[in-house]
């Protein structure tokens, strides 16, 4: 059985204890979201998407323009976006289970493991939506033939909770992908038979914490923003400008947290095996 607080505190220390290698493990990642990000931009100005003019009424109009170029860049921008998400899972869980990774600043291989880090992506993505779309087919069906909103509601709850059930079950599937395990899914289907309230638990704690630290952080650097502003207007703009480093602060955290109490997890559930 997963410890839920154990595990939680464990994750909790490794992360503030080495937050310099997580940032290193996040670099890679970091950068090429970054150039994805900046191609995102590309594409609006191609598309004409920042093309604002003034109406007869004095009010303010976008008028986009459909552009190749701009849907190109825009294209190269979903996949740099899903890259820097694969380079992520695969670096931060070999990381978390294997500490391998975190003395370089640099770690990005467009090899084998990679690639099936992607098609196990592909897979569960389509297996959301398969499920998703069964589900949502049979409440709307239930709907029409019986017209009861009590039912309707009912079954919307239960799909949900069954979405959110197999979401639970295959947790360790991209963990086992990015150390090498063999059949993935299944050993993750497996190994989490009995812990899925236990596995939602932690995930509820990681997220309360991690809101508490955006909602005090946020406080913070409001707060100061506000006064210096009555001193002088730019130096409380400036303050109000690391809203941008919290933000990619809170996102690492949350994020080496996750993929930390997962290999923990891992780790319980084998060693008890």
């Amino acid at each position: 059985m997963i410890a839920i607080v154990s595990t939680f505190k464990e994750s909790y220390k490794d992360v503030r204890e080495h937050l310099p290698q997580w940032i290193k493990v996040a670099f890679a990642p970091f950068v090429v979201w970054l150039i994805g990000f900046a191609f995102m931009g590309l594409g609006f100005y191609f598309s004409g998407d920042f093309n604002f003019t003034v109406s007869q009424e004095g009010v303010l109009q976008n008028e986009p323009e459909g552009s190749l170029l701009g849907d190109f860049f825009t294209v190269i921008h979903y996949v740099l976006e899903t890259l820097a998400a694969l380079v992520l899972y695969v670096n931060g869980f070999r990381y978390a289970a294997l500490g391998e990774g975190g003395d370089k600043w640099w770690t990005f291989s467009l090899n084998k493991r990679l690639w099936k880090m992607f098609l196990y992506y592909l897979l569960v993505i389509v297996l959301y939506l398969a499920c998703g779309a069964v589900a949502v087919g049979i409440t709307m069906g239930s709907y029409l033939l019986i017209e009861n909103i009590f039912l309707t509601v009912f079954l919307g709850i239960l799909s949900a909770g069954g979405l959110i059930y197999l979401m639970a079950r295959i947790t360790l599937t991209f963990l086992y992908v990015a150390v090498d395990q063999k059949e993935p899914l299944r050993t993750s289907w497996h190994l989490m038979k009995g812990n899925v309230l236990r596995v939602l638990g932690l995930v509820f704690l990681i997220l309360l914490v991690i809101l508490g630290i955006t909602i005090v952080g946020s406080a913070i650097i409001g707060l100061g923003g506000w006064l210096l502003s009555f001193i002088n207007m730019w130096l409380g703009a400036i303050i109000f400008a690391l809203f941008l480093p919290f933000g990619l602060f809170v996102w690492l955290v949350s994020t080496a947290l996750m993929i930390k109490a997962i290999a923990l997890i891992n780790k319980q559930l084998t060693e008890k095996k």
